[in-house]
């Protein structure tokens, strides 16, 4: 995991970690990380946030709570989005807007089984298919890095 502006790296229980901070509705707390990884000791979520505040990855909020720093992200995740909490691969907005191109069509333009028509559909459904095979492998890409 290369960060934007440096050579260093973030893998194991600290990628967890600091996916963790980061997917968490708001600041989080050490125990809360401890409980929600299911780690074998609050020393040892701590001591993953102590290497990510080192990177400048993460920050301490007034309740010593930790959040991530918005200045600073990790390259990799740059082809997701943030919604909720959930970080869905941009691939993902990519198939939905294929998918209502090809229902609009389907349902809007009246169908002959020509060649135009099917041409359409050939393309949008391998459209479809290809952004959300990608979305499925950049998702699952997450935890490859572990």
């Amino acid at each position: 995991m290369r960060m934007a502006g440096s050579g260093k790296r973030i893998y194991g229980r600290t990628w967890d970690v600091y996916l963790c901070i980061l997917t968490s509705s708001g600041p989080i707390g050490v125990r809360d990380i401890w409980r929600a990884l299911k780690l074998s000791s609050p020393s040892l979520a701590q001591y993953h946030v102590n290497k990510l505040l080192d990177l400048k990855l993460i920050e301490t909020t007034i309740e010593g709570k930790y959040r991530t720093n918005d200045e600073e992200k990790l390259e990799a995740l740059r082809s997701f989005l943030m919604l909720r909490g959930m970080l869905i691969p941009r691939m993902v907005v990519y198939g939905a807007l294929f998918s209502g191109i090809l229902v609009s069509f389907l349902i809007l333009w009246p169908w002959r089984g020509d060649f135009r028509d099917l041409v359409t559909v050939a393309v949008c459904l391998f459209s479809i298919c290809a952004f959300f095979f990608e979305a499925y492998k950049q998702h699952r890409g997450l935890t490859v890095f572990k």
